[in-house]
């Protein structure tokens, strides 16, 4: 009979723990989120999952009732086709990743849910964040989407070069006619062969010219261009007077490499992951480099272009509330944005995270100390910048207008094609 007992009693307290495993799936909510696997900036990333990883089980524990699920496998490159499907497919993740250069693309498609109601209702501080990274996620004046991770474009110079030549390193705020006297000074021929092995730059593009003059290309829709305007044919006249120093050589970031060049623009995450262990065991080891801004045509231009990896909310998500609570997560929690530094190679959003003790100590470790990316530095660089167009067919549009004006270039009839190459850019943007 006591046996008898015994056995009922283990019974009906596993019928209670099915019971209360049941309720608390019943209550338990799944929420998911839509990432791709490698870096939001083009460079090995041997972390892949272990920040999503970390960011899943922080937010489960807070959140005890709240399941957080991903699809593992999904590249960056196949990341927009795979989104574009589940939205097709009215199964869009409640929470995605939105890489920088697609933002335009999707926003355009009324995909990403608009944010104000939830920044309002939670309290959201807007100045937490630097403007650019926070400007990056609107369209038409409304938030679309939250900063996740930062990636400015910076200068790299060759410091033992320009020592060797007897040129002070330039400090913020230098100018772009800096930039061509130093270029055009250290372009030489240092064996005297007869072939110029020295040069200037590397990689500075037309593009950066542009910026340099804060010089508009295209109207906030992208009806319109403005390539025949007085600011791009300044850069434009700048850019022809920088090509025309090395025009018989193609001069590439390999040659800065290799200790021949004075400036190569880079972004935040290639110096993060070249000066670091064990890139810069082939890359950069023979001659000391630093970052500094970008030069503009007068001190005080935005001539920085900052690319901005974001965090959405889906129209489509059945879980607003919950699906707003992870996207803040994401992007406004100070240990999120600290460990995502670590498991990256950008920079955090955070004004806060950017200054931490944490932060510069990581930065001096990580790099050669004597030119390490400074506080200072990094908050210079932020100040002095600005986020790149988005409207759904900038990319397409920008590629024609690479290709026509580096033609150009190579012509040396910039000026003469200027006007037809406005023409053809504003036929593109028709289509």
């Amino acid at each position: 009979m006591k046996k008898r007992y015994i056995i009922l009693s283990v019974l009906l307290m596993i019928l209670v723990i099915i019971s209360e495993i049941f309720i608390y799936q019943k209550k338990q909510k799944v929420i998911t989120i839509g990432i791709y696997s490698d870096s939001s900036w083009d460079v090995p990333n041997d972390n892949e999952y272990k920040f999503i990883d970390y960011v899943v089980k922080k937010f489960e524990k807070e959140n005890p009732n709240v399941k957080v699920k991903y699809e593992s496998g999904i590249n960056k490159n196949d990341y927009l086709e795979w989104l574009s499907q589940k939205i097709v497919d009215n199964k869009a993740p409640d929470v995605f990743i939105v890489p920088s250069e697609q933002f335009g693309f999707l926003s355009s498609l009324g995909t990403m849910r608009n944010l104000n109601y939830f920044m309002d209702l939670s309290g959201l501080n807007t100045d937490d964040y630097y403007p650019t990274n926070l400007k990056a996620g609107m369209s038409a004046g409304k938030q679309y989407a939250l900063p996740l991770e930062s990636n400015p474009m910076m200068m790299c110079v060759n410091t033992d070069l320009l020592k060797k030549e007897h040129i002070t390193i330039p400090k913020s705020g230098w100018t772009l006619n800096d930039f061509y006297r130093i270029c055009r000074q250290v372009t030489k021929d240092t064996n005297h062969d007869g072939v110029v092995d020295q040069f200037g730059y590397a990689d500075y593009s037309w593009k950066d010219a542009a910026q340099a003059y804060n010089a508009k290309l295209f109207n906030s829709q992208g009806t319109a261009s403005y390539f025949n305007s007085d600011k791009v044919r300044q850069a434009l006249t700048m850019m022809e007077k920088l090509y025309n120093l090395q025009k018989d050589y193609k001069v590439t970031a390999d040659d800065f490499d290799k200790g021949k060049v004075a400036f190569l623009p880079m972004t935040l995450a290639q110096y993060r992951t070249y000066e670091s262990y064990p890139y810069r065991v082939s890359r950069y080891s023979s001659f000391s480099w630093t970052c500094i801004r970008m030069p503009g045509a007068t001190p005080d231009i935005n001539s920085t272009y900052v690319n901005t990896s974001m965090v959405a909310m889906s129209s489509q998500s059945t879980h607003p509330l919950l699906s707003w609570k992870l996207v803040k997560f994401l992007s406004n929690n100070g240990d999120v944005q600290q460990k995502l530094f670590t498991y990256s190679q950008g920079a955090s959003v955070l004004k806060s995270v950017m200054k931490s003790k944490d932060i510069t100590e990581n930065l001096q470790k990580e790099n050669n100390a004597d030119n390490a990316l400074t506080e200072e530095k990094f908050v210079s660089i932020m100040a002095k910048s600005q986020k790149y167009p988005e409207f759904k067919n900038y990319n397409n549009v920008m590629q024609t207008a690479d290709y026509l004006i580096n033609n150009a270039l190579e012509n040396g009839n910039v000026e003469v094609q200027l006007s037809n190459i406005q023409n053809q850019i504003q036929e593109e943007l028709a289509k």
